[in-house]
């Protein structure tokens, strides 16, 4: 709800009789910006759940927004389910632990069967937890790769999958029935450890998915040199565990393997950006890795870089994933199973089209977000209508195998070291390997420009610029007509209706506009497509201009 600024003053006085005593403390020393800033709405479920700077406050993350979000959720599972279970699992970042506690306390008092793990547990493995428990849903506490003084709340539904829309919507309308501030019950009874053999059961099946494509290709891991760093999150024991079994030569940045929530030797935690490799980088100089693996804090994005020449140089998601997509058809292509198909989100490259023709597996697309991937594969068991090989998004996320329906970055972590071996045993690299794809399909380019605006007023700018390219579109760029124009907000191709515009122009160019589900922050995806590097690099340019004219 929007509060105008009496009314966020008001609730700002409600919060200093009601919170809280750590709460109310940092209360007391807000200045009236400060408060606006933290009442002026609630925190709301976007494309992953809650999530927001952690403090005091209705749009902020604290232990108040948290109780109210699980009391919602019981409620709606009390109402779906007859008897009810989740499980919790939550990062490494500042507070996690103690609203994973927070969570499993209101859903014991609901009289729901909770099951917490006992340790930072990487998100995947959460969503194989949900399926291999049994359990009616599932939380993890976690911001992803956002920076440190961020945290969020992610709801899983009983497929392993994070709540779709029409989930999230009904959780969302019994949160708004209550108040921040919930009398509870106390009674921890319910309350479970989750089985160790859990976390061996989720990295036995990587390490078989693996090992199965290695035997095909009768690699041999020892000959790969890996250098691995968990940015202070969740995936230094499964990731580690998994490149060890499968007999890979491989380290780990020590300085970035122990949790900590402070990310105190990277400034922003994110496989996609180059600079979270910066340690990684200084460490590869006397180790020589073949490869350099990233994950974020909660182990669901993988990055990868490989060595080239004399250096090492950064692969984008769309280019990891193509290149995963490629290896792993051409791998299976004597054994696919019948009605074979393949996911990515719109704003994923188009070259993975490309590909699947040429193997003769179906593409399937979904909006942005992971859980529209899982819940596409959960329709194909429950319908018996095809089987799922692969799944990604450009922005780092990848599936292979049907053991989770969330991204996985310990699967993806196996595949890259897999992929790797097979390659370096046929003497080629990664990145020669992708330009093999380029002449074999055609040189795809994709670019992301993400431009951020805070507070009140920027929201209020992004949705002017998102009226705007729906109501007077660039009719051309530099002579290239716009052929296509799809507003998703009025629904297309059977997809949910989503705040997203997609332009095509003449000449493979193609414009993508989305506000972002889970940060302040206005998307443009750009894709262009051309005969070599350097078309491609042309066109994708005229693209940038357009969007500069854009956010103007």
């Amino acid at each position: 709800m929007e509060r105008n600024r009496e009314e966020a003053i008001k609730e700002y006085q409600r919060w200093i009789q009601k919170a809280d005593p750590e709460v109310v403390e940092e209360l007391k020393g807000f200045s009236e910006n400060q408060v606006i800033e933290s009442f002026y709405t609630d925190l709301e479920f976007g494309t992953g759940g809650l999530r927001g700077i952690i403090g005091a406050g209705t749009n902020k993350m604290n232990i108040h927004t948290v109780t109210r979000a699980t009391q919602g959720f019981s409620n709606w599972l009390k109402k779906n389910y007859p008897s009810p279970s989740v499980v919790i699992a939550f990062d490494t970042r500042k507070m996690s632990r103690e609203f994973a506690r927070r969570s499993a306390e209101v859903l014991s008092a609901n009289g729901i069967k909770t099951y917490l793990f006992a340790d930072p547990t990487p998100t995947p493995v959460l969503s194989f937890a949900v399926r291999e428990l049994g359990c009616s849903g599932g939380i993890v506490i976690t911001a992803s790769h956002n920076p440190p003084q961020y945290n969020g709340y992610k709801v899983y539904t009983h497929d392993g999958t994070q709540a779709v829309p029409r989930y999230a919507e009904a959780i969302i309308e019994e949160i708004r029935k209550l108040d921040f501030f919930i009398d509870l019950k106390k009674n921890e009874e319910l309350i479970e450890k989750v089985p160790d053999v859990l976390t061996k059961n989720f990295e036995d099946y990587i390490i078989k998915l693996s090992e199965h494509l290695l035997n095909l290709h009768k690699s041999n891991p020892e000959i790969l040199k890996v250098l691995y760093t968990p940015l202070h999150g969740t995936g230094y024991k499964p990731v580690m565990n998994v490149l060890k079994r499968l007999g890979c030569n491989v380290r780990v940045v020590v300085e970035q393997s122990k949790p900590d929530g402070n990310f105190p030797t990277v400034s922003y935690p994110n496989p996609e950006d180059p600079k979270a490799f910066a340690m990684a980088l200084k460490q590869a100089e006397e180790f020589n890795p073949d490869i350099i693996i990233a994950t974020d804090p909660d182990c669901d994005r993988m990055g990868l870089m490989c060595r080239e020449n004399e250096g090492y140089v950064s692969i984008t998601g769309n280019q990891i994933g193509v290149i995963m997509l490629e290896f792993l058809l051409n791998s299976l292509k004597n054994e696919l199973p019948d009605n074979p198909f393949v996911v990515k989100t719109i704003v994923t490259t188009d070259l993975a089209k490309s590909i699947v023709q040429e193997y003769g597996v179906s593409l399937k697309e979904t909006l942005t977000g992971f859980k529209f991937i899982g819940e596409l594969i959960e329709k194909s068991v429950i319908e018996k209508s095809g089987n799922f090989l692969f799944g990604f998004e450009e922005s780092y996320g990848y599936l292979y195998g049907t053991h989770v329906r969330d991204k996985d970055a310990v699967i993806a972590s196996a595949l890259a070291a897999t992929i790797a071996t097979t390659l370096k045993g046929k003497g080629i690299s990664l990145l020669e390997y992708l330009n093999e794809i380029y002449e074999k399909y055609g040189y795809y380019m994709e670019s992301l420009e993400s431009f951020a605006f805070e507070g009140i007023e920027g929201m209020k700018r992004i949705s002017r610029i998102m009226e705007n390219l729906r109501h007077s579109a660039p009719a051309e760029i530099d002579g290239k007509k716009l052929v296509d124009f799809k507003d998703y907000k009025e629904g297309v191709a059977g997809l949910p209706k989503a705040d997203v515009v997609e332009l095509t122009y003449e000449d493979d160019l193609k414009l993508i506009a989305r506000p972002s589900g889970t940060e302040p922050k206005i998307k443009f995806y750009l894709m262009s497509r051309g005969v070599n590097r350097k078309s491609a690099m042309e066109k994708t340019g005229l693209l940038k201009k357009l969007v500069e004219r854009i956010v103007k």
